[in-house]
């Protein structure tokens, strides 16, 4: 069964009626006009709820549940009888603090057949149903297990129940999750180029060189990750060389991206148009906002200079997605 990675996504703000922000996370409160991903009927700025609880659950799907998934099932074996290949003790680590928000899948279903339309993802989410609750349900009670080491004292007895349950709620979600993801990917790209025309459109300068930078970094880690994939076909995991053939231009872009966030940042005017820079907490907004850019920025060079010499860039990597996911956590927080 095969891990399905993603970075954080980035939100959608609109001026259109209702909670915008879609069950925002990072607190933010402060929109941005942008223009609506493609598929959507109408035209100008739009209440982008719906957009944000789809991007919510996959981010579930991505960062909460397919990795429990790969824990448990790199001791269990994939199948419907129960089988422990490995050390099930193992998947207490992944599993024993995790917390089913099942209330995402359900508010992504309640805006399913609502405006504006997203014909592939409202689709893929029809077809996947309330089927990712069914797999959060399994996964609460293979937590409570875990997490007392009830497994220890019952000689796997319940493990049995559990696994039974778990696949069971499998059924749906292992045949539809990743075509959601994949329509969401294609719904979430198309948004963030409309996002980009409307930034410079309204001359939003600090907020596009950060979506540029962004964009830029997220393109150079697929790159490297799509080379990584096709390396490796056996069982056998390896770093491969990386051709830098379509990944230096992207450097070079990125420089660029981020010469001119730091030049944006830079000038009076240009902060005074993001609210998060004014007012008594402007300066530490202001001041978190450069490092975060400036630790992508700093991470990203690191991992060109690994790639280049042919060295052992794992952890690089692992870093520069780390770096990546921040810069979007502090750009939704500027929305």
């Amino acid at each position: 069964r095969d891990l399905c990675l993603s970075c954080s996504k980035l939100w959608l703000a609109g001026c259109g009626s209702g909670d915008q922000s879609g069950g925002d996370k990072s607190g933010t409160g402060t929109d941005v006009s942008t223009s609506e991903p493609s598929g959507s009927k109408s035209e100008g700025p739009v209440d982008y709820s719906k957009y944000n609880s789809y991007l919510d659950l996959a981010e579930e799907i991505n960062g909460e549940i397919e990795p429990i998934l790969a824990a448990y099932f790199s001791n269990v074996d994939f199948s419907s009888e129960f089988t422990v290949t490995g050390d099930y003790a193992a998947i207490k680590e992944a599993v024993e603090f995790y917390t089913p928000n099942t209330y995402l899948v359900e508010k992504a279903l309640d805006y399913l057949d609502e405006e504006p339309a997203y014909p592939e993802a409202d689709a893929a989410l029809r077809d996947l149903g309330d089927s990712p609750v069914k797999v959060m349900e399994a996964l609460n009670h293979l937590g409570s297990y875990m997490r007392f080491d009830e497994f220890e004292e019952d000689n796997l007895a319940k493990a049995r129940e559990i696994h039974a349950e778990l696949w069971s709620a499998l059924q749906v979600y292992d045949a539809n999750y990743e075509a959601f993801l994949a329509a969401f990917d294609i719904l979430a790209s198309q948004g963030e180029e409309d996002s980009l025309n409307q930034l410079l459109k309204e001359e939003q300068m600090i907020l596009y060189h950060s979506l540029c930078l962004i964009r830029t970094s997220e393109d150079i880690l697929n790159d490297v990750w799509s080379q990584i994939d096709a390396a490796n076909t056996g069982e056998e995991t390896v770093l491969p060389e990386i051709d830098m053939t379509n990944l230096s231009p992207l450097f070079d872009s990125l420089q660029t991206s981020h010469d001119s966030l730091t030049q944006a940042l830079g000038s009076e005017s240009e902060r005074e148009k993001v609210e998060m820079f004014t007012g008594r907490v402007g300066d530490s907004a202001l001041e978190l906002y450069t490092s975060r850019a400036n630790s992508l920025y700093g991470y990203m060079g690191t991992l060109s200079e690994a790639l280049m010499a042919g060295t052992d860039y794992a952890e690089a990597l692992l870093n520069a997605s780390d770096a990546i996911s921040s810069m979007i956590d502090s750009y939704n927080n500027i929305l």
